[in-house]
């Protein structure tokens, strides 16, 4: 991840919340403090396909728009 963003290359990693003090102070120790993320609820592993596909659908937005900067407009 780090290394794609370095190189000018996007990126959006997802994780779940309870490891989002372990990925900010990755993203910190390799230089990116400011690497903003995407966290879902956890756990996943438990979840249906269908409520996998609704988590999906709620951070699809979130994830385009890091890797794109724009919104992208879905209705």
């Amino acid at each position: 991840m780090v290394r794609l963003e370095q190189a000018g290359i996007p990126t959006a990693a997802v994780a779940t919340e309870p490891f989002l003090d372990e990925a900010l102070e990755q993203a910190r120790l390799l230089g990116m403090p400011d690497y903003r993320m995407v966290f879902l609820p956890h756990p996943v592993q438990l979840l249906t396909l269908e409520e996998l596909h609704a988590l999906a659908d709620a951070v699809f937005d979130e994830i385009v728009l890091r890797l794109t900067g724009a919104s992208p407009g879905r209705s």
